[in-house]
C-alpha cells in the first residue's frame, strides 16, 4: 500500500483536486490530509466533506506548524496506523497524472532500493523541472555563504527587484535555466546522491522505519531538503531521482492567498530561509563537526 501525505493550508480546491487524482490511480492507498490550521476554515470543510470516506484521513493542526512538523504529523500518524510500503508527500498544489504512480515507484524500489525518492516536478508556472533541486549537497561552509547571500537580498531595492522575477513566469524560468546550466543539471536522467524537490517525496518503509518524523522540525518553510539530504549522506541513506514518475507543480498557491503583496511574501520567504540556515548551521556544528569541504 502507499499513502499520500498532503499538507493543506488554505487553498481548498487544489486539495480537492490533488485528493481525486489519488483516487484515481492504481492499486491500494490511504489519503491523509494534514490541515495547518487554516485560518479560513477549510479544514474543518475537508473534514466533513471526506468523514464518509476510509481510505482518506484529516489531520486538524491546531497551529501552523510550518513545513517540516506540518508534513510530520501526516507521516508519524501513518507510521503509526497504516503498514505502508511508501510514503508520498506532497504539497495540495501538486497533481498527479500517472495512473501507474505507486506501481512505478513499487517497480523502481526493486531494481534500486532507496530511502527517499523524488519524481520529475514540471513547474506549471515556470516550465522548468524542479528536479533535481541541487546535484552538490550542502556543507557548513555553503550554508554560511548562503546566508550572508540571503542577508543581503533583504535589502529592501534587492527584495523589490527578486520580487519581480518570481512573480513574471518568464523571467524565472531565464533565472532557473541559468542557474541549473551552472550545475549542469539533466533532469532527463536518474541521479542519486542529489537534493531533492521538496513539493513531492517518497519514503520508503525502511527509511521511516528509523525515521518516522524525516524533516528536521527546527525549520519552519524553506531549505527542509538540503537538511533532509545532509542528514542521509551522513547515515550513508540512499536519495535517489528517476523521471520515470513525474507530476506537475502549480507554485506559490498558498502563498498568494496569504500575501496579496509579492514584496511582502518575498520577505516572509527570505525571513524564513535565514531561520532554516541558522538552524541548519547548528544542526551541522552539533551533529557534523566542523565540515567545510
Amino acid at each position: 500500500m502507499t499513502a499520500f501525505v498532503i499538507l493543506h493550508y488554505r487553498a481548498i480546491d487544489m486539495t480537492r483536486t490533488c485528493v481525486r487524482r489519488i483516487q484515481a490511480l492504481e492499486g491500494r492507498h490511504h489519503i491523509v490530509i494534514v490541515d495547518n490550521a487554516s485560518p479560513n476554515g477549510t479544514g474543518a470543510v475537508l473534514a466533513e466533506e471526506y468523514s464518509g470516506e476510509d481510505q482518506i484521513t484529516v489531520l486538524l493542526n491546531e497551529e501552523n506548524a510550518g513545513f517540516a512538523r506540518g508534513n510530520n504529523l501526516g507521516i508519524e500518524w501513518v507510521c503509526k496506523n497504516l503498514s505502508a510500503d511508501f510514503v508520498v508527500v506532497l504539497n495540495n498544489d501538486v497533481e498527479i497524472l500517472q495512473k501507474d504512480f505507486s506501481v512505478r515507484i513499487g517497480e523502481i524500489y526493486k531494481e534500486h532500493p532507496f530511502d527517499v525518492l523524488g519524481p520529475d516536478i514540471l513547474s506549471v508556472f515556470s516550465g522548468i523541472h524542479q528536479n533535481p533541486k541541487s546535484l552538490k549537497g550542502c556543507t557548513l561552509q555553503s550554508v554560511r555563504e548562503k546566508r550572508a547571500r540571503v542577508k543581503r537580498s533583504s535589502n529592501p531595492v534587492l527584495l523589490l527587484l527578486s520580487s519581480g522575477e518570481k512573480n513574471s513566469p518568464a523571467i524565472w524560468k531565464r533565472v532557473q535555466r541559468r542557474q541549473r546550466a551552472k550545475q549542469r543539471i539533466d533532469s532527463s536522467v536518474p541521479a542519486e546522491g542529489i537534493v531533492l524537490h521538496g513539493s513531492c517525496v517518497v519514503f520508503s518503509k525502511r527509511y521511516l522505519k528509523g525515521h518516522p518524523a524525516p524533516f528536521y522540525p527546527r525549520t519552519y518553510m524553506y531549505y527542509e531538503m538540503e537538511i533532509l539530504e545532509w542528514r542521509c549522506r551522513k547515515e550513508g541513506n540512499v536519495v535517489l531521482y528517476d523521471p520515470s514518475v513525474s507530476v506537475l507543480h502549480y507554485q506559490y498557491v498558498a502563498s498568494k492567498q496569504e500575501y496579496k503583496s509579492i514584496v511582502r511574501r518575498s520577505k516572509f520567504v527570505m525571513d524564513c530561509l535565514m531561520d532554516s540556515l541558522t538552524a541548519a548551521e547548528e544542526l551541522i556544528l552539533s551533529e557534523g563537526g566542523e565540515e567545510t569541504t
